[in-house]
């Protein structure tokens, strides 16, 4: 967390606002670690007087380009949020405490954009074009791009069939920005059960499975991602993802499953819950 909807939600509402601002002043916090290149002095030289001229995403990092050729990029952990217009009264109304200020970005039009996170385990760089990281070109194909289509999902899961779906899900380098939350989501109205082997999937189940990512990540991003477990997403008005309110098995131990109404059970799989209904996602 946050996902591919999380991140794209942030790209999407960063490009109406910020696109052609010009950096005036840069600010750091206190946990330079974050800044994984170049070293804080030259980060933030750098920064100073660049426009941005637009924004991408890849899985889920976000790509900020600037005039100069750079590319100031943000990975935002698991509680990363991005504020933008800034203000320190009303972000603390949405529950977010400013002592937790890792960036800065004051514009020219005296407006200002920050990068928070509590648990600190986001990441920004500042690229030329020229550079590259290798976790991003390890990165695998992007679920929502034209490119996705259902052969090439086929064959991708032919590279790898003793797999367990779940674990392929959750593998960036084959299909990314899927984590724990979506490719739970993404079995269960599959009716696939997270354990089942690449191997053991019928067609029609392939099908299935692969219309569910696109429908749920499609479905995610028009709701403005999720806000579930540890409430730590926001978007960059400091607001909740709504799409915690359409999931149907996530977090929902004990509950009833809303196709039959047996409980949600809970199972451990690489560290990571999974939460599935026994009876739809049969093993």
């Amino acid at each position: 967390m946050p996902e591919l909807p999380e991140v794209e939600t942030v790209r999407r509402e960063l490009e109406n606002k910020i696109k052609e601002k010009i950096i005036k002043e840069v600010t750091i916090g206190k946990t330079e670690k974050i800044i994984q290149r170049p070293a804080p002095i030259k980060f933030v030289a750098q920064l100073k007087d660049k426009k941005i001229i637009g924004l991408n995403r890849r899985g889920k990092y976000l790509i900020i380009c600037l005039d100069s050729g750079e590319r100031l990029i943000i990975h935002l952990g698991m509680t990363g949020v991005i504020i933008y217009p800034y203000d320190d009264k009303t972000i603390q109304l949405k529950g977010l405490n400013s002592k937790h200020n890792h960036l800065s970005l004051v514009f020219t039009d005296h407006t200002q954009l920050v990068f928070n996170d509590v648990r600190r385990f986001g990441k920004l760089y500042l690229l030329s074009n020229s550079e590259e990281i290798e976790s991003i070109n390890k990165l695998g194909i992007e679920p929502l791009e034209d490119n996705f289509t259902l052969e090439v999902f086929k064959k991708i899961l032919n590279s790898t069939k003793k797999t367990k779906i779940k674990s392929f899900l959750m593998n960036q380098t084959f299909i990314t920005g899927l984590g724990n939350i979506y490719a739970n989501e993404v079995l269960f109205r599959a009716n696939i059960h997270p354990l089942r082997s690449i191997l053991s999937l019928t067609e029609e189940e392939i099908e299935r499975l692969y219309q569910e990512i696109k429908t749920v990540l499609t479905i995610a991003i028009q709701c403005g991602g999720s806000t579930v477990a540890d409430e730590a997403f926001r978007n960059t008005s400091g607001e909740k993802g709504s799409f915690a309110e359409k999931i149907q098995v996530y977090a929902r131990q004990g509950e009833p499953c809303k196709k039959c109404g047996q409980p949600i059970e809970v199972i451990r799989i690489e560290g990571r819950s999974s939460f599935i209904c026994p009876r739809c996602q049969k093993l």
